[in-house]
């Protein structure tokens, strides 16, 4: 299993994947509480790897994420992904899951906005880039 991160400043996404790609969690939490709940995972899932997204105040993160894991007993490193795009993705796979109703649908899919942050998400598509089952292309952002 893999366990993938979206750092952030104040909240961070986390994801626990399958090797095969099947997410068997995603969560939100404060990134002040990010050890403990590192170490939760750890304890409750098989984690092999960790990967992280290259992005806002990942370097912090990851040292704070490698030391968690150390002070639990766990040797494992973190190992980067580049992120780009994986916002827009993030909001794609969370209108897939939760598709507008009644009038909303009627709002085109430009002017939406996203009625929750998506770091879990997030998390996700960074740990299917990791498995290499997408790619930044398949946003279908126009700079691809």
């Amino acid at each position: 299993m893999i366990a993938a991160i979206d750092p952030g400043s104040e909240k961070t996404g986390l994801a626990v994947l399958k090797e095969d790609g099947v997410l068997l969690i995603k969560t939100i939490i404060r990134t002040s509480a990010l050890e403990t709940e590192i170490t939760d995972m750890l304890d409750h899932y098989d984690i092999k790897t960790i990967v992280m997204g290259n992005g806002t105040h990942h370097e912090e993160l990851r040292r704070r994420t490698e030391k968690a894991a150390e002070a639990a007993g766990y040797t494992i490193t973190v190992q980067l992904v580049n992120e780009k795009y994986t916002t827009e993705m993030g909001e794609k796979k969370y209108w897939e899951e939760h598709p507008p109703r009644g009038l909303a649908r009627l709002i085109p899919v430009t002017f939406r906005t996203v009625p929750e942050p998506v770091d879990d998400y997030v998390a996700w598509i960074i740990g299917d880039i990791y498995l290499g089952r997408i790619k930044a292309e398949d946003v279908g952002h126009k700079k691809v």
